[in-house]
Order: structure tokens, then C-alpha cells, then sequence
């Protein structure tokens, strides 16, 4: 099983922009995760296209399970 953050943030233009972490603790604390999402914001380093990050919208842990379909 693979796990990674979703984080969705909104911008100054009223747009939605997603960061995936890949490679997620499942358990951690939530109160670090929400850290983490206050550090993108205050480091303000993504292409300025769809506007500057300037709130958290929504914080998800994702699992997902990769069943490899052999090809012979």
C-alpha cells in the first residue's frame, strides 16, 4: 500500500491548486501535517500562474493498493 498527502490550497485568484507529498507517513500527527501546509504557504515557492497560495482549503492522507497486471 502506498500512501500521500493531498494538499489543496486556494489562491488570490480564486482557484484551487493541489500539492501531492508522496511517500506519506499515514500516521502522523495531524498537528505536523497542518504544519507542513503552513510551511508551503509562508515559503511561497510555486509558479505564480494560477495565482499565489494564500489559504488551506483541505488536508487528505490517501492509501491506495497497486495490483501489478502482468503482461504475458
Amino acid at each position: 500500500m502506498d500512501s500521500y498527502y493531498l494538499m489543496t490550497f486556494d489562491t488570490n485568484l480564486d482557484k484551487r491548486v493541489n500539492v501531492r507529498i508522496n511517500r506519506a507517513i499515514a500516521n502522523l500527527s495531524p498537528t505536523i501535517a497542518i504544519a507542513a501546509m503552513d510551511k508551503v504557504l509562508a515559503a511561497n515557492c510555486f509558479d505564480p500562474a494560477n495565482g499565489n497560495l494564500i489559504s488551506k482549503r483541505s488536508l487528505k492522507c490517501v492509501s491506495t493498493t497497486v495490483t501489478p497486471i502482468p503482461l504475458n
